[in-house]
């Protein structure tokens, strides 16, 4: 998509409320703490965790996103968010306490993800969440897991991925709907959250 494209997208996103697995994983937190989110898009998920105390890093490669997440976020907050424009594959962020990424690291380049993967592991704090979405073999963008396709996972794969982590919540979805905007797609999708030991 375009850059336009993706500002319409975060546009008709922005009064939906956090995910399942954002407001999961914040509420095991006895106290805000530090976040990154990783394709964090409009803010949806990060700037309510902002708004109830936690500093943010929010990261993404689109300049629609980030100016969206600045317009939106009031004055009184600005000093806890720290907004970048990057790829998040090849970004880097300090030990935080949660990882979000919603929908976001299936559409990582493919030789890029199994490293983008041992740093978001890397980087969370003992007790530590990641909280967000992989995709199923059986997605329509996954195409079957064609090379072409986005990064996707079998249900063992997926679970694999979380070796030396505690599964908190874990949730695979299948069946046909539209994407936010309105397009026919096969959803296949896991939803997961996960403490560090």
């Amino acid at each position: 998509m375009t850059d336009s494209e993706w500002a319409a997208y975060y546009d008709a996103l922005k009064d939906r409320p956090p995910r399942q697995t954002t407001l999961f994983a914040a509420r095991r937190f006895k106290t805000p703490g530090l976040l990154v989110d990783l394709g964090a898009g409009g803010g949806r998920d990060t700037l309510p965790l902002v708004k109830a105390g936690w500093r943010a890093i929010a990261i993404d490669k689109q300049a629609s996103a980030i100016q969206a997440i600045r317009a939106a976020t009031p004055p009184s907050m600005a000093a806890r968010i720290e907004t970048r424009q990057q790829g998040f594959e090849d970004a880097d962020w300090p030990m935080v306490d949660l990882t979000i990424s919603c929908f976001a690291l299936p559409l990582t380049p493919k030789p890029a993800f199994s490293g983008l993967w041992a740093r978001i592991k890397d980087r969370l704090k003992p007790g530590g969440r990641f909280a967000g979405q992989l995709y199923g073999l059986r997605d329509s963008w996954a195409r079957g897991g064609a090379p072409d396709g986005v990064v996707a996972f079998d249900r063992p794969s997926c679970l694999s991925l979380f070796q030396g982590m505690t599964i908190e919540f874990f949730e695979e979805e299948e069946h046909d709907g539209v994407t936010p905007k309105g397009q026919k797609k096969h959803w296949h999708i896991f939803h997961v959250v996960a403490r560090k030991n």
